[in-house]
């Protein structure tokens, strides 16, 4: 008969600080295990010699065997990295996980999550894949007291759950980067897409593969009016309309008002929202501002100022449902005038009587008026103006250079209005009167903003 004889692998000493106790003690990168506190090692598992090493966290002795530096390019065994706690460095990376992208595969869909780094794009990964790295970082750094890991769930998992554990792998990855040992490992290098693969990919575990190619969509979330927020799967290259689409299309608005809608963009530190621009790219502006904070928040909101508009879509539940949640935040920023109307508002302000509500708003001065913060005009040397835009007409209020109110208003009907541009800061428009013309210029941040409201009235009075 024939004898099988099991070759006895060993162990091997993978990283040793420079400086540090096993330094001092003459270890060597690559030196085999043979014995850890006196049991012999030849041959046990690396989670068994791992284990070993853990036991007495005051003492570690060690039987090591040096070969030549040729040999330690033939290691027949997994490595153990050791160094204390305290000789880990610090390493500063910008790494996030700013998006979350599905693809189907094997007749389902599943999730993969983004990595950039300094805004640009490494690699995509099932959890499964980070899931493997954990493990594998914890038995190799068993010294090191890794963040909590996001558990596996048995079950499909819910958009909130979904989020909660995009955010949880993103600290965690955060985290392990910071390490500098930890970073600089061949696993994360491996992982992070940052050297080259040679896994054979018709053996390797297709959940554990990722892709270095930038995702063709990816999830955005976009809060309504309500607090609440949907999540669109959309084209990273997709721009605002599109996005602006697949909200109403998720949230029942039919395609016919939705050019009523838009997308707004805001800051943490910014109150005042923005509609993107026509030519932004919603996922491209969401990784360019993203950080683990998410400090760009995007919202959809009605973008209309005629109330005859506003009327023929209450008659859809959807609209009307964005229509009243929004008017009930601008009543509460007391965005508009509710002098005599109180009682009315008070008493229709209820999902039931949402229709009586915006009646009842839409008999206030000041709804569906949008006041941009003070900005320079060329007209005034030593203050600054407040614009204020609405289906009828347009004002100018003066103001100090802090935004300080003061008592001189100009006001121009829209008919007045002969022209009217964008350069850049500058949002310029010309009032023509008895056969003068009068140029007036802005200088503001929100020019882009003022030209699509200027053209959105523009095309209702037409």
């Amino acid at each position: 008969g024939k004898q099988w004889y099991q070759r006895r692998v060993r162990e091997h000493i993978s990283n040793v600080i420079s400086g540090g106790p096993a330094d001092e003690a003459g270890v060597l990168m690559g030196d085999r295990i043979l014995e850890v506190n006196g049991i012999n090692v030849e041959g046990e598992s690396h989670a068994k010699v791992i284990e070993l090493i853990k036991s007495n966290p005051n003492k570690l002795r060690m039987v090591l065997m040096s070969v030549p530096p040729k040999e330690n390019e033939r290691l027949d065994g997994e490595s153990v990295s050791y160094c204390s706690e305290d000789e880990f460095e610090l390493n500063k990376v910008d790494i996030t996980i700013p998006s979350m992208s599905q693809k189907e595969e094997g007749g389902k869909v599943v999730v993969y999550y983004n990595v950039y780094i300094d805004g640009k794009f490494l690699c995509s990964h099932r959890y499964k894949a980070f899931y493997d790295l954990q493990v594998d970082l914890k038995n190799k750094f068993f010294q090191f007291e890794f963040p909590k890991f996001p558990g596996k769930w048995p079950f499909q998992l819910s958009q909130n759950q979904l989020e909660k554990r995009h955010k949880e792998l993103e600290q965690w990855l955060i985290h392990v980067c910071t390490v500098s040992q930890l970073f600089n490992h061949f696993y994360l290098q491996d992982f992070l897409g940052l050297v080259n693969n040679n896994k054979n990919d018709e053996i390797a575990d297709q959940a554990s593969i990722g892709s270095k190619n930038e995702p063709e969509n990816a999830d955005l979330k976009v809060f309504l009016p309500d607090k609440s927020s949907v999540c669109v799967n959309i084209p990273t290259e997709s721009y605002a309309k599109e996005l602006n689409e697949a909200i109403c299309e998720k949230i029942n608005i039919p395609m016919d008002w939705a050019k009523n809608f838009s997308i707004f963009k805001s800051y943490d530190s910014d109150q005042f929202e923005v509609p993107l621009a026509l030519n932004e790219k919603p996922l491209a502006l969401h990784v360019q501002n993203y950080n683990e904070c998410g400090s760009l928040k995007f919202t959809f909101r009605k973008f209309v100022f005629s109330n005859r508009i506003e009327n023929e879509m209450l008659n859809d539940n959807a609209c009307l449902n964005i229509l009243y949640q929004q008017a009930v935040n601008e009543l509460a920023d007391k965005q508009f005038d509710t002098t005599g109307k109180e009682i009315e508002l008070k008493r229709t302000q209820h999902v039931s009587t949402q229709k009586e509500f915006l009646e009842v708003v839409h008999t206030c001065p000041g709804y569906n008026t949008i006041v941009f913060p003070h900005c320079a005009c060329d007209s005034r040397r030593d203050g600054h103006v407040i614009l204020l835009i609405s289906f009828n007409k347009i004002s100018i209020q003066a103001c100090s250079q802090s935004g300080e109110k003061q008592d001189q208003v100009k006001n121009f009907a829209w008919p007045s209005v002969s022209d009217y541009g964008c350069d850049g800061d500058v949002f310029h428009f010309t009032i023509s009167k008895s056969n003068s013309e009068r140029k007036i210029s802005l200088t503001t941040p929100y020019a882009d903003y003022m030209l699509q409201c200027f053209d959105r009235i523009t095309e209702s009075h037409s």
